[in-house]
């Protein structure tokens, strides 16, 4: 009985080691497991070399094998070629005496690799292993080229380095760098994760106390927006009884959009920073979601305003739409739920690591930008359409409604009095022109009017070169103060109706007493 129990308990332990052994980490799956370990790089390089490779090709990974006696070669789907020396080969099989290894490469997102003040080329780093034991001090280096994809600032340079584990930093030790038109060439005398690491120009750099006093300014700014914001809505909401026409409609609709915008943005930032080291979670998805969500809104809705701004201008006559609010709404609402959906459907959002090239970053919830594959390709596509392209779009329609919008000014001041019933004077006296003070305000309402409809929004194109802390001040004070001038707009345009319904009611009095005189 003793001898049957025996057996039974030691086949048990055999199949489950057994099934330990056999079940490995899908390679697709090696950056989720080692994501929050104590040693992301340590963990991957154990894993990445027993992984199990799925049937669907991963274009961030390679896994071929070759022979000690020749040089290694290797392609990845990026453009990043990488070669190892016969003698890297020979090394990495220990007390083996094989004929083969195997030589893998994998890209990864630099986001994994959590280092402050760093901008890596392409955000890409690209780990390089092979056989079953680490090689260094290489008589004869390996070669990695560096493929760039995209166009980088011209004056900025690159350099090569490798992630140091037990620094928990980059480091150029044992590499040196040279780079052509097209690629940045690393010869490295060891095997780990490789990147290039852009440093700017002298001045490019934001000082600690920029990031300070930036980060104060958006602060408060959000603050202010937000604020105004909800006090335009209870301006409109205030009036409930009274039916808003279209502008009024459409006003109040935007400051709507860019309250929801300012406290998506303050509360997406503050959580991720407060979870930046910890694992993806469900919150943080709702709010990188909500945030996308109410951007496109914000995108939406401004651009609604200078459609609405043409037909005022330069249509003029026959522009009744049927159902205009409702198609409006449908626009403005309804696009954004539409993308978002499609976005949360990919479980495209989570935190995501914004890095720059002033090699200055920040963290909030967000579109993700370390998915893999397929999915992770959809969400690039989505990110660079629903904001940067959008966006575009948005700035040039908006630019020329406010060129129309200043032209119509323009020759409002130069009109001759003659044409409004009066003698050889313009309407503004002898000058032809008008004075300082109508100037001073059309030139007023012309910048809050371009604030209110998004412009400043192209300064994030131009956030590069000599003036880029000029750039980035303006673009954080006009952008977090948009629904300071969204308000001063509808308060303006409020005032001027007051105006004008007190002028005409004077004057129905004026003739009723005429009347009956």
């Amino acid at each position: 009985m003793r001898t049957l129990l025996f057996i039974c308990v030691s086949t048990l332990l055999l199949t489950i080691l057994a099934l330990d052994i056999t079940t490995a980490v899908a390679c697709d799956a090696v950056a989720s497991a080692c994501q929050g370990k104590a040693s992301f790089a340590t963990c991957y390089t154990q894993l990445i070399r027993t992984c199990s490779r799925s049937r669907v090709r991963n274009p961030n990974f390679n896994k071929v094998q070759i022979n000690v006696s020749s040089e290694g070669r290797l392609n990845t789907s990026y453009g990043h070629r990488v070669r190892v020396p016969s003698e890297a080969l020979r090394r990495s099989r220990g007390n083996g005496d094989s004929e083969s290894v195997d030589m893998i490469t994998s890209v990864l997102s630099s986001d994994y690799f959590q280092s402050n003040g760093t901008s890596i080329l392409e955000r890409q780093v690209l780990g390089v292993w092979v056989g079953h034991q680490d090689v260094s001090h290489l008589s004869q280096p390996i070669s990695i080229a560096f493929r760039r994809t995209h166009p980088t600032n011209a004056s900025a340079k690159g350099q090569c380095v490798f992630w140091d584990d037990s620094k928990g930093n980059w480091s150029t030790e044992g590499c040196e760098s040279t780079h052509s038109d097209e690629d940045y060439v690393c010869s490295c005398d060891h095997l780990s994760f490789f990147a290039v690491m852009m440093i700017p120009p002298d001045g490019a750099l934001l000082s600690p106390n920029d990031l300070l006093v930036l980060s104060y300014l958006h602060l408060c700014g959000s603050i202010t927006t937000t604020i105004l914001a909800a006090l335009t809505c209870l301006m409109y909401l205030r009036h409930r009884k009274r039916k808003l026409d279209h502008s009024s409609s459409i006003h109040l609709q935007l400051a709507l959009a860019l309250l929801l915008l300012h406290v998506n943005f303050l509360i997406s930032a503050g959580w991720a920073r407060h979870t930046q080291d910890q694992p993806i979670t469900a919150l943080c998805q709702i709010l990188g979601a909500g945030l996308h969500w109410a951007l496109l809104a914000a995108f939406s809705w401004m651009a609604v305003e200078g459609f609405h701004l043409y037909l005022l201008l330069v249509r003029v006559f026959n522009i009744y739409i049927h159902r205009y609010l409702l198609k409006l709404s449908l626009f403005g609402w309804g696009l954004p739920t539409v993308t978002v959906i499609a976005c949360a459907a990919l479980g495209a959002y989570g935190p995501y690591s914004m890095t720059n090239d002033t090699r200055n970053s920040t963290s909030l919830c967000w579109l993700q930008a370390d998915a893999e594959g397929w999915r992770g390709v959809c969400v690039s596509v989505l990110r660079y359409l629903t904001v940067h392209v959008y966006l575009g779009v948005l700035l040039l329609g908006n630019g020329i409604m406010l060129v129309l919008t200043a032209s119509k000014l323009c020759g409002r001041s130069f009109q001759p009095a003659g044409k409004h019933g009066g003698g050889d004077r313009s309407v503004c006296g002898d000058r032809g022109v008008c004075g300082d003070r109508g100037v001073c305000r059309d030139a007023a309402s012309l910048f809050v009017l371009s604030c209110a409809l998004g412009l400043p929004w192209a300064l994030a194109f131009c956030s590069y070169g000599p003036l880029t802390h000029t750039t980035i001040y303006l673009f954080t004070i006009l952008n977090a103060l948009q629904g300071v001038f969204v308000f001063l707009w509808v308060l303006a345009v409020t005032c001027r109706r007051n105006q004008q319904a007190e002028s005409s009611s004077q004057t129905t009095v004026k003739m009723s007493s005429l009347g009956q005189s």
